[in-house]
């Protein structure tokens, strides 16, 4: 395919990876207003879990606003958005190995609890797919690989969603527990 046709077939993605970018940079913000509300909580020594799901659905969703931003870039071609891919790929699977060994030093139970690994399985899932695409898209060339990152961006959704939801019910029911004891 030559870069004229890819760059049209890319062009086509534009509306929803404008709508992706804006939605996350909106959660984004909405995210920081949450965290600075509850920063006292946060900062506390024993809190890593609280910092570590914070931390969750700030990377997930600023890997989303870099998957759109990186599609968005006029003049793409395949090779710039398989590196692209790899590299936001590689930073996800960095970013969960290092939140993974600092929970893991803080609490030796933390795998134990399903849902710490089912939040880290998300960003997980999504790094290997993206993975997958950019490697599809280095060998073939194919603008249809794109297709693959709608899941990409639903399972960052997901997991921010899932993250952020744990974190708002977390503060709400500790601050119920300081109320009473207070």
């Amino acid at each position: 395919m030559d870069q004229a046709a890819f760059e049209a077939a890319v062009s086509s993605w534009h509306d929803f990876y404008l709508a992706v970018a804006s939605a996350s940079a909106a959660l984004l913000g909405l995210l920081f207003v949450g965290v600075t509300i509850s920063l006292s909580s946060m900062s506390a020594a024993g809190r890593v879990d609280l910092r570590t799901t914070a931390n969750l659905a700030f990377s997930n969703l600023l890997y989303l606003l870099g998957l759109s931003l990186v599609v968005l870039v006029p003049g793409r071609d395949a090779s710039f958005l398989a590196i692209s891919f790899t590299f936001i790929a590689v930073l996800g699977l960095l970013r969960i190995a290092r939140r993974a060994v600092a929970l893991q030093q803080a609490d030796s139970t933390w795998w134990r609890r399903r849902s710490t690994v089912r939040r880290l399985a998300y960003t997980f899932v999504a790094d290997l797919l993206l993975v997958a695409i950019a490697v599809s898209l280095a060998r073939t060339g194919d603008p249809d690989v794109l297709l693959a990152t709608t899941i990409v961006v639903l399972v960052l959704l997901l997991g921010s969603a899932d993250v952020s939801w744990d974190l708002l019910v977390r503060e709400t029911e500790e601050g119920r527990i300081d109320s009473r004891t207070g």
